[in-house]
Parts: C-alpha cells; structure tokens; sequence
C-alpha cells in the first residue's frame, strides 16, 4: 500500500503554516548571533550533500554552485545570514530567479538546493529550526508557491490527500 503524496505546501509545512503563527523566540533572526561567521551552507554541502550523493554527478556539482551562490548572494543582500531566512526572502529571491529563468530552471538548478538545506536544518540536532522558511513562504506567497508547485505538477504519482 502506498501513502498518498501531498500536493499542497500547507501539506507540508507542519505545525506553523504563516509565518505570523510562529512564536517570536522560535523565528529564526532570534538566533543571528549563534550563526555569526558560520558557512552552514558548505557545512551541508560537505557534510551532508556530497556525501549522500557519490559519485558526485557534474549536475549535482551544477546545481549546489548555481543554488548556493545564488542564494548566498541574495541573503548578503538582505543583511540576513543564509540559514535565517523569512519567507518575505524566499519571496524576493524566487522573483529575482523567475525574472531571468523559467520555473523549471529556477527549481532544479537553484531552489531545490535551498529547500533542501532547510530541511536538513529542520531534521537535525543542533540547530534551532522548526520550519523551513521555504515552505512558508510558498503557503503565504505566490511567486514561491509557484516554484515549489512545479515538484508537485513533475512527480508521476500526483495524488490528492483525502
């Protein structure tokens, strides 16, 4: 029996589906000082991405360049660190991404590297996120939700939850 696969980002954001349920203390700017200085971006991507994908394919090489200095890039340019994002960042950058590209450039060569670090972020021990700023901003915006939903509207098993 296979389970049925979620087609909606509030499917997947868990318990804070806005950004203006979260609590304060568990907003991630609350914890900008414990990432001062910090390349959490290349911690993953040494540690964790590369790892679970050897050999590392040349797309693979692509996309975490593209993604992350992308990403990185825009963070910088909101006085932000890149693990502390709001959803009002994500938004801003997906517009930034769809002005030059295509969705389906923007999401497999640049977001899905993001959206994967934050849940990484969300999965483990030693870091203070309980949601991913991604899938936030895709249940409270539209040029983000536009992006995530082309991995729903390009996955063969496309089923509704009841």
């Amino acid at each position: 029996m296979s389970r049925r696969k979620g087609v909606r980002p509030e499917q997947y954001a868990g318990v804070f589906q806005l950004f203006s349920e979260i609590p304060e203390r568990y907003r991630l700017a609350t914890y900008a000082d414990q990432y001062k200085d910090e390349d959490t971006w290349m911690e993953y991507v040494e540690d964790v991405l590369k790892p679970e994908h050897k050999p590392v394919s040349e797309h693979l090489q692509k996309t975490i360049r593209l993604g992350g200095s992308s990403w990185l890039e825009h963070m910088d340019s909101m006085g932000r660190h890149h693990a502390l994002a709001t959803p009002e960042d994500v938004e801003a950058w997906c517009e930034n991404l769809l002005d030059e590209r295509k969705v389906r450039t923007a999401y497999e060569n640049y977001y899905i590297r993001i959206y994967q670090f934050y849940n990484h972020l969300v999965s483990v021990k030693g870091h203070p996120h309980v949601y991913n700023p991604l899938l936030i901003a895709a249940v409270e915006y539209e040029t983000a939700r536009r992006v995530w939903m082309y991995r729903i509207e390009n996955r063969p098993e496309v089923m509704d939850r009841e």
